[in-house]
């Protein structure tokens, strides 16, 4: 089978074109009312209202005229978007108003009668879909996260094992990042390429403006989705500019105590005629070994981050968008090279230490098209990804360089008395994955992936339901040996609403991949000898359902309330493994079932400057026949129970207080031979100030892991002489200073 290149390319440009034919009227937009927590600083109006609608999920589109010359106060915390909307505009002699046929128009105050043009918010708020929720970006800022672990601190749904950043793997509802689609700007982050280093991490938080996790099925998930899927957006320059300026720019500092790392960086952007932006970002931490609760430092932890950004954004002219960016993230150090050390290396007195530079340069393009029209909006992304793995002691190197895109259109339109929301598109990626060996030698193996999808989401009073299917055509190369085929994966959803505001869920979808979980390091020692078992692509079916209650005013006037429970049961099958050890690989076969089971709960309450939120997450992993399986890399791993108590205030204008209390509960269910693993109470603190005397400056204070108590993550990997602690007490201070 031929590999997806210029023809695939083509299948997506005539996706694409094909997504602008009108063939449906268009619908009546349905008004959601779940709160969303907002970020959006004071500034033009015209930019807090395009940041409404990124943070919302909300299509906003509006006649830039409309907005010249208007400021906003800003907004944060959590708020249903009408609420938003109208604190947003408050001030600027617009308000939002139905504009009869259920859709949204801004008019003038004290002329009801007068519509304004150009103004509709259309579609379904991310947060109305129950398989996604968001990371805010506020908790990033408020904790001042430095890395993976960090972004994910108060999300109980994913895991950070490993320790140092060198080592960090991340687990959805158990299943390890090598078996989801994970996403920078739509550029999907490939296979690992020795170990765990590679995959998920090595990304600034600082320049992020969203992070979504999918958690369900869908056809549009893109490829590879096994167990769901994490997205990444940075952000633009659009989002960076206040008090009506055309440009700016951002300079921060810190240290933390934990691994003694200084950090620094520098952002600046400019904005012409409020569509045309440009951003240039540069940052740098260095860091030493961490030291672990009640004492002592994890070794081989120390090294260098470096991260360069760049990004040209056009929004909204004429209904187009388009954002081209680039980006090359790297990290280095001496670090433990062996099967053993990508949890940085117990035994100490066996493991090899090296030096090793690893870096993601990442090229990005999305186009987006949407005319103020139901039945036209239009997505097109291409990237490049280049992830290499340099062994400089060994003189050896690993590469995964990768070329993907993906088209769809979305259209919007009435059928009978169903409103629906349906999906068309494609993607493709191509992936080359490079060993450059010590004796000068080179080996590739390639695998490629073309899926064409539709998706389907309808409503019918308080009915709703998704349903569509993905077509996937995989061709993979394993050293001498081949896989192809075609296979289709369908999904199905439902939502009902009880009882306002109470809505029962459940969601069923498969899905499968040809590319398989070998690390490139790995793939170069597959030769003619090693015996090929692999008789099937890998595959996975996810289950899961539950209730969410979504209520405004329910204690108090004004208060926000969100409250939803989940269960859930995903299914990873035929796994493609290899079967050796030390460079030898003697068999490459499809692995066991692995299923991961649990249930989550999720609540949210909000009053005026103060919001909370609690989170809870139970994971079992275990094979086919019920027994436990502990950490299985690459796959798969279980965790004790997981609470997450996170605390926002802002008692005084310019002052922002946190509190973070995270409780993991003891690991008994654990494969024959190992022990259980502890539980560890955490308590954190936040502290951000605004000099009313320096606008722009913001000081802050984060305290982690208050108690200094000794713990380690419980999907790190055991070993018989231990398991990687996690940092100890960590005192970080930090500036931010925009100007």
């Amino acid at each position: 089978m031929a590999r997806p290149r210029t023809a695939l390319l083509a299948a997506l440009l005539a996706v694409w074109l094909v997504g602008g034919l009108a063939w449906a009227q268009p619908a009546v937009a349905a008004t959601p009312s779940a709160s969303v927590t907002y970020d959006i600083p004071a500034g033009p109006l015209g930019q807090a209202l395009a940041r409404f609608s990124e943070q919302s999920g909300l299509s906003l589109s509006f006649d830039p005229g409309l907005t010249a010359g208007k400021t906003t106060a800003g907004l944060s915390g959590s708020h249903a978007p009408l609420d938003a909307l109208a604190k947003l505009l408050a001030g600027s002699g617009l308000r939002v108003a139905e504009a009869g046929d259920g859709r949204l128009t801004l008019v003038g105050d004290g002329k009801p009668s007068t519509t304004l043009p150009g103004v509709t918010v259309t579609g379904q708020s991310r947060q109305d879909d129950p398989t996604v929720h968001d990371i805010s970006t506020e908790v990033l800022r408020r904790t001042m996260a430095k890395d993976v672990a960090d972004i994910f601190a108060t999300d109980p749904s994913v895991a950070i094992g490993g320790g140092g950043r060198n080592a960090q793997r991340l687990y959805l509802r158990g299943i390890e990042s090598s078996n989801l689609n994970v996403t920078i700007d739509g550029a999907r982050q490939g296979r690992s390429l020795h170990q765990h280093r590679g995959d998920a991490g090595g990304i600034d938080p600082e320049i992020l403006k969203r992070v979504e996790v999918r958690t369900g099925p869908a056809a549009d998930n893109g490829p590879g989705a096994l167990g769901g899927g994490i997205v990444f957006e940075t952000v633009d320059a659009q989002d960076k500019l206040v008090d009506g300026k055309s440009v700016g720019a951002t300079i921060r500092g810190g240290y933390a105590t934990a691994d003694e790392s200084l950090l620094g960086g520098a952002t600046a952007y400019g904005v012409y005629d409020q569509h045309f932006g440009l951003l240039a970002h540069v940052s740098g931490t260095n860091f030493e070994d961490y030291s672990i609760g009640e004492g002592g430092r994890a070794p081989n932890t120390a090294g260098q981050d470096r991260d360069y950004f760049a990004k040209f954004s056009m929004l909204d002219l004429a209904g187009h968008s388009l954002r081209l960016s680039a980006e090359r993230n790297t990290t280095d150090g001496h670090y433990v090279w062996g099967s053993t050390g990508s949890d940085m290396g117990y035994p100490l007195d066996t493991s090899e230490i090296i030096y090793a530079v690893s870096q993601r340069d990442t090229y990005t393009l999305d186009h987006r098209y949407n005319p103020a029209s139901q039945w036209i909006d239009t997505k097109v992304n291409l990237y490049f990804n280049d992830n290499s793995v340099d062994n400089q002691s060994a003189d050896t190197k690993y590469l995964s360089q990768e070329t993907g895109g993906s088209a769809r259109n979305t259209f919007t339109f009435d059928l009978g008395p169903t409103a629906h929301r349906l999906s068309v598109g494609g993607d493709v990626v191509a992936e080359d994955s490079i060993g450059e060996l010590a004796d000068g030698s080179e080996k590739n193996n390639k695998s490629s992936n073309l899926g064409l999808f539709i998706q389907d989401r309808l409503s019918l009073g308080p009915l709703g339901l998704s349903f569509g299917a993905r077509l996937d055509s995989y061709d993979s190369d394993f050293g001498p040996y081949n896989i192809n085929g075609t296979e289709v994966s369908p999904n199905v959803g439902a939502t009902y609403e009880l009882i306002q505001g109470l809505t029962a869920f459940a969601n069923y979808g498969q899905a499968v991949r040809g590319s398989g979980i070998i690390p490139g390091s790995w793939l170069t020692n597959i030769n003619a000898k090693t015996v090929f078992k692999i008789t099937e692509p890998e595959s996975s079916r996810q289950i899961d359902g539950g209730l969410r209650y979504l209520r405004d005013s329910l204690f108090l006037a004004d208060d926000r309330f969100n409250i939803a429970g989940t269960v859930f049961n995903t299914r990873l099958e035929n796994s493609i493994e290899a079967v050796g050890m030390r460079g030898v690989i003697n068999e490459l076969v499809n692995g066991e079932t692995i299923i991961a089971n649990g249930w989550e709960l999720r609540a949210g309450w909000g009053f005026g400057p103060f919001d909370t939120t609690m989170a809870f997450a139970h994971v079992d992993t275990e094979d086919d026949d019920g027994n436990p399986i502990g950490v299985v890399r690459r796959k798969a791993a279980s965790t004790g129970d997981r609470f997450v108590w996170d605390n926002r205030y802002q008692p005084i204008e310019g002052v922002v207080l946190g509190y973070t209390l995270t409780a993991v509960g003891r690991l008994k269910d654990v494969p024959s031979g190992q022990p259980e693993r502890p539980g560890y109470v955490l308590h954190a603190i936040q502290a951000q100030w605004q000099p009313v005397w320096t606008p722009g400056l913001t000081l802050q204070l984060v305290v982690d892991n208050i108690f200094d108590v000794r713990y380690a993550d419980q999907t790190s990997i055991y070993t018989t002489t231990g398991v990687v602690d996690e940092p100890g007490r960590d005192i970080r201070l930090g500036f931010t200073y925009s100007f």
